[in-house]
């Protein structure tokens, strides 16, 4: 293209660009006042504390309560003698009438605890009965659950055999010498209920 042509085309484009300046600058002149970062101001951040906070204690759990299961306890021990002065009465009379204390009480307790009056009140009814100290001797020492059966208690006895069940008077010491344990039974509930029986089977003469 030519210097003229060239001439002609920059005179066309023209009237398009504003008159003044047609490339404005992308800043404009003398335009540097900045606003200036202020100098940052001293920040207050919250300080902790150096005390040692104390947690809240809870209240302590109860403990659950363990249901007790009853035990079983041992029977009481048996009471002592009242005294060793009425042990040692009880042992020299039971031996006055040829007894050995020793031989009784291990097969009968009980006999300890017994008071001496008891023991001779019942040794006295039973001579009253004629039975010899010989006698005596012998059904004592084959049944010593007699000797602390009370006087009372022995009547009874002896008036069911005789009455009821129809011992002759001659042969209660018989009856009684072969059976001594008849002494130590109960009327109501042992003696009575077991005659009744053996007359329901047909044995009339006990």
């Amino acid at each position: 293209m030519s210097l003229i042509s060239l001439s002609h085309a920059m005179q066309d484009t023209l009237p398009f660009l504003p008159k003044n300046n047609p490339f404005p600058p992308l800043l404009p002149p003398h335009h540097h006042d900045f606003p200036l970062l202020s100098r940052p101001k001293n920040l207050h951040f919250p300080t902790f504390s150096s005390r040692t906070i104390t947690p809240t204690s809870l209240p302590p759990k109860p403990h659950p309560k363990i249901p007790q299961i009853p035990s079983t306890s041992p029977p009481p021990p048996m009471p002592p003698p009242n005294s060793h002065s009425d042990f040692q009465e009880k042992m020299l009379y039971l031996e006055s009438i040829g007894l050995d204390f020793f031989s009784l009480i291990q097969h009968h307790p009980p006999i300890i605890f017994a008071s001496l009056h008891d023991l001779k009140s019942t040794v006295d009814f039973l001579a009253s009965m004629s039975f010899t100290t010989l006698e005596l001797r012998r059904i004592l020492s084959m049944c010593p659950h007699i000797l602390t059966v009370k006087s009372t208690s022995l009547l009874p006895i002896f008036t069911f055999l005789l009455r009821e069940a129809h011992v002759n008077g001659s042969d209660l010491k018989k009856v009684i010498n072969r059976r001594p344990r008849l002494l130590a039974c109960n009327v109501e509930t042992q003696l009575r209920p077991t005659l009744y029986f053996l007359q329901s089977i047909g044995i009339s003469e006990v």
